[in-house]
């Protein structure tokens, strides 16, 4: 029971090592598989945010670039005006005249500019109004009939140009979000203030000019907390619409492109996507989301626009536009995960190669490639192990030396091929003969040994011993040629005869040397009478 306990226990050993090397690459696998996803997840989801982040510079480069140009177009038609000395004069008349000098006025000043006004707004400028210095209107080119509101509750723009005496550029909510307003005072020769004049182009204008074909919708957000009430409660059905993407601001009517909306939003519009959008607006700063719509990559880009009072977020440029890039961006992310597993798996595969050919090369150190036995090397080390063993249960261990009588003869008869077959025939007889728990190994020619663990006597030995040499004394048959052939075998035995390795492999040899000196085909077991 003690022997198939402990080959039992040889195999477990052998077994689990394999094992444990494949669990330990099997982890090292999962890990780097793992670690590999999260890095490319982690580099394709920075490559998307500076994408995003490159659409957001974008529109607010193109929204700049078309501020510079209106505001110079600005600039170029109010010097026109300031140095119109006809205009001037007339303004200067109206500033301190009755209702009917006032109204002579207007008309001289309508019938002085319909033409160029008509000129201007081709060119894309939706009014141009012209306020007293008492911030109430005084001639509205696109509607002159409309004059004298008061203009300092909806128009802070106004009211600060007429202040400050310098000139107010932005955004301002109210009736049809006219949209992107310049507001100059305007003077007389002598320095003398007499009123403002604005200069303003549509939200429409602006949009269509930063926008390109690939747009799927656009429209301008107003914040509701700057939009006039008044304007709200009149104009809300049709001029101001409620925005899924905050409830603080409106959607501006005019502004809006409205290709297949609806349907956008109501796919795309989720809580999570609201509260993201919400973060942003909250940053005061261009940003962009990605959405999917239709198996199709589309990026949401929000451009903040000051107002001409200063305050921040008065307003929102929102585009949706497709986007094959991002599109592109998914492709490779699965491209890269695809490549990277089977570039890992391969190595995966490797690592077993290795770990089954090493056995394999283990196998080549420790095991005599003829005769399929334990070499030297393993043979010192399971002598040892066995020793080991031994001193731990407290039990005897046998080494037997095994020499063949007659193996040169048989080499010099018949040749090497018929020794090395008469070798691996040798050695499937030990195989057969000895005990499981039993050791048998080829240290180099026809020399064999053979452990013997938990021997009770010297004289269980010598028997195990007449055994073998009376089983190796039968006829063996090689290509049809009967060899017969001896053996020579001598025995130390631990603890009895010695405790150290090498003593008990050195007696050992010994006894077999004078096995072979007393006529050979015997065993000679270790006593120091022997040794002398």
């Amino acid at each position: 029971m003690y022997n198939i306990v402990i080959v039992t226990l040889r195999w477990s050993n052998m077994l689990n090592k394999i094992r444990d090397k494949f669990i330990l690459l099997t982890i090292v696998f999962i890990l780097l598989l793992s670690t590999g996803s999260l890095l490319i997840d982690k580099l394709v989801a920075d490559k998307k945010k500076y994408y995003l982040g490159v659409q957001s510079e974008l529109l607010d480069v193109k929204y700049k670039s078309v501020y510079k140009y209106l505001k110079i177009m600005s600039d170029d038609i109010y010097l026109m005006y300031s140095q119109n000395s006809r205009l001037i004069e007339l303004l200067k008349q109206a500033k301190d005249a009755d209702k009917h000098g006032k109204d002579v006025a207007r008309e001289a000043i309508y019938n002085l500019l319909k033409r160029n006004y008509r000129r201007l707004n081709n060119m894309g400028i939706s009014q141009v109004h012209f306020h007293t210095n008492e911030n109430r209107s005084f001639l509205r080119m696109y509607d002159p009939s409309s004059y004298g509101d008061d203009l300092s509750t909806i128009k802070p723009s106004v009211v600060n140009a007429n202040k400050t005496l310098q000139m107010q550029s932005g955004f301002e909510p109210c009736k049809f979000m006219i949209g992107l307003r310049f507001v100059y005072p305007i003077f007389t020769k002598d320095k003398e203030h007499i009123g403002s004049v604005e200069i303003a182009f549509s939200s429409t204008y602006i949009l269509e000019s930063i926008i390109d074909d690939f747009v799927y919708d656009t429209h301008m957000l107003v914040s509701k907390r700057v939009a006039p009430d008044t304007v709200i409660e009149k104009e809300y059905l049709t001029q101001y619409l409620n925005s899924w993407e905050s409830d603080a601001y409106f959607i501006e009517s005019s502004s809006h492109k409205r290709i297949n909306d609806q349907q956008l939003y109501d796919e795309i519009a989720t809580p999570k996507l609201k509260e993201e959008i919400q973060a942003g607006i909250e940053s005061e700063k261009a940003f962009s989301l990605a959405v999917i719509y239709n198996y199709q990559n589309i990026i949401l880009t929000f451009l903040p626009l000051e107002g001409t009072n200063g305050v921040k977020n008065i307003s929102y440029v929102v585009t949706y536009t497709e986007s094959d890039y991002l599109s592109n961006i998914e492709i490779e992310h699965d491209y890269l995960k695809i490549l990277f597993g089977t570039v890992l798996g391969l190595l995966y595969l490797f690592g077993i190669y290795v770990i089954l050919n090493r056995e394999k090369l283990k196998n080549l150190a420790l095991y005599d490639t003829l005769t399929k036995l334990p070499n030297r090397t393993l043979f010192t080390i399971e002598f040892q192990n066995e020793l080991n063993r031994a001193f731990r249960y407290n039990n005897r261990v046998a080494l037997m030396f095994l020499d063949l009588d007659g193996f040169k003869a048989v080499n010099d008869t018949y040749g090497h091929q018929v020794g090395d077959l008469l070798l691996q025939k040798v050695a499937n007889i030990l195989k057969k003969f000895i005990r499981k728990s039993d050791i048998a190994s080829r240290l180099s020619g026809d020399e064999f040994t053979i452990i013997l663990s938990d021997i009770q006597n010297e004289n269980e030995v010598r028997k195990i011993a007449n055994q073998l040499i009376q089983e190796l004394n039968k006829d063996i048959i090689i290509n049809h040629k009967v060899i017969k052939i001896g053996a020579s075998i001598g025995v130390s035995i631990y603890p009895d005869h010695a405790k150290e390795t090498n003593e008990l492999i050195k007696y050992a040899d010994q006894m077999m040397y004078k096995s072979k000196e007393n006529g050979k085909n015997q065993v000679t077991i270790y006593t120091k009478e022997e040794t002398k």
